[in-house]
């Protein structure tokens, strides 16, 4: 052959090539999309999982534009269902006011909701002296109105709607699609074994669950083995 056909078949075999890569792109986003319709879904159902893995997708742009307001929207319904880490974040995004207008006060609010609920970084983030004011105003307004039978004690600056834990035939949908492989339901099951909200805690079980989304290459789930790792919990540090 001479090089002007070696050169045709070259320009064929890169065309082919890149149309090949064309269709497994726009194949993955088309499975993003249905992957985060889905989620979604969930979300405006109101489960408390899905609107927090909703508000990480705004937050980080993961498979949508990035909105930092639509995250703080679904991040503040999980956080008022009690999700401990939506808490965090929450929190977090006042303080620096992102999506949210800054408020310190709010801020607090969150932290503290989040470390009652044994929340380790909101517990290391109000030990420094910037929140000391907040904890004082707590503090003595407990103690001026202690509830009746009760020690004085820090209540989160901000009114919440208590929800109930998740129930059992919603755990076991979970688990199902976790099973299968759905690697949303993985990351989720393993934040609720990590933090114990609606099972028992077991650090054991939430290192499998985040360690199989983690080999799906989720980002979330993979730092969380991280920090599971160099923590030791459920595992050797």
């Amino acid at each position: 052959m001479n090089i002007s056909t070696n050169l045709i078949i070259a320009a064929v075999l890169f065309a082919g090539l890149l149309l090949v890569l064309w269709f497994f792109s726009r194949r993955a986003l088309g499975g993003d999309a249905e992957r985060i319709e889905s989620v979604r879904e969930d979300a405006e159902r109101g489960d408390v999982y899905s609107q927090f893995r909703l508000g990480q997708l705004y937050y980080e742009g993961k498979g949508v534009n990035r909105d930092d307001a639509q995250a703080a929207k679904w991040f503040l319904k999980a956080a008022a269902q009690e999700h401990s880490e939506a808490q965090y974040i929450l929190a977090s995004m006042y303080e620096k006011g992102v999506g949210l207008k800054q408020s310190d006060k709010e801020a607090f609010g969150w932290y503290l909701s989040a470390a009652t609920q044994g929340h380790e970084r909101a517990s290391v983030i109000l030990e420094a002296d910037k929140w000391t004011v907040f904890k004082k105003r707590h503090l003595a307004r407990d103690e001026m109105h202690p509830p009746q039978g009760m020690e004085p004690q820090l209540q989160p600056e901000h009114p919440r709607e208590v929800q109930p834990s998740i129930g059992d035939e919603q755990l076991q949908k979970y688990l199902a699609k976790a099973q299968a492989g759905d690697v949303d339901a993985q990351y989720n099951i393993g934040t609720m074994y990590y933090h114990g909200e609606g099972v028992a805690k077991d650090h054991d079980q939430a290192l499998k669950w985040f360690h199989l989304a983690a080999e799906q290459n989720d980002a979330e789930a993979q730092f969380n083995l991280g920090f599971m790792y160099g923590k030791g919990e459920g595992t050797p540090k």
